[in-house]
Formats: C-alpha cells, sequence, structure tokens
C-alpha cells in the first residue's frame, strides 16, 4: 500500500503583478483527524453494513472504506497546472 500524500503545497502566481505566493499545507494532520473518526464511526458503519446486508449492499458499505484510502494513497505525486491570462496555480500533493 502506497502511503498518503503529507505534504500539499500551492503555488500561485500572477504573470501582470509579478507575484508570488507558496503556501506548504501539512496534511498529514488531517489524516490523523479522519482517523480518529473512521474509529469513532466504525461500529456505526458496522451496523449499517449489517443492515444493508439481505438488500445486497453489505459488502459495499464494508468495502467503501479501504476504497477511499486507496484514493488518498494513490493522490502522492499528484500534481495540477491551471493557467490562465492572469494568473498560474499550481498544485502538488507530496
Amino acid at each position: 500500500m502506497n502511503c498518503p500524500p503529507l505534504l500539499l503545497r500551492l503555488d500561485i502566481s500572477e504573470t501582470e503583478h509579478h507575484g508570488h505566493t507558496v503556501l506548504w499545507l501539512p496534511i498529514f494532520l488531517a489524516w490523523l483527524i479522519l482517523a480518529a473518526i473512521l474509529i469513532a464511526l466504525s461500529p456505526l458503519i458496522i451496523l449499517a453494513a449489517l443492515l444493508a446486508w439481505p438488500f445486497g449492499w453489505g459488502k459495499t458499505v464494508l468495502l467503501f472504506i479501504p476504497l477511499v484510502c486507496n484514493c488518498i494513497c494513490h493522490l502522492h505525486g499528484l500534481e495540477v497546472n491551471i493557467e490562465r491570462k492572469d494568473r498560474v496555480l499550481f498544485i502538488s500533493f507530496k
């Protein structure tokens, strides 16, 4: 399993005013809060899966959490570059 991204780099450049702003955001703190919420809600998720099992949705409910974790872990290395006439926005997950 890949590890989730730990930092988010947000780079905003203005072409007309030659302004340049770079923000490094520690998103590993968000993962800790999200893990605590997930642990707190796990009994409710298991209960929802048990209630949905007779209708064929129980397995889907249980596999939703690993699916979301896999998507988050694959954000590592993603870079998005958005260019407009007056500004450039660069987002990078490290």
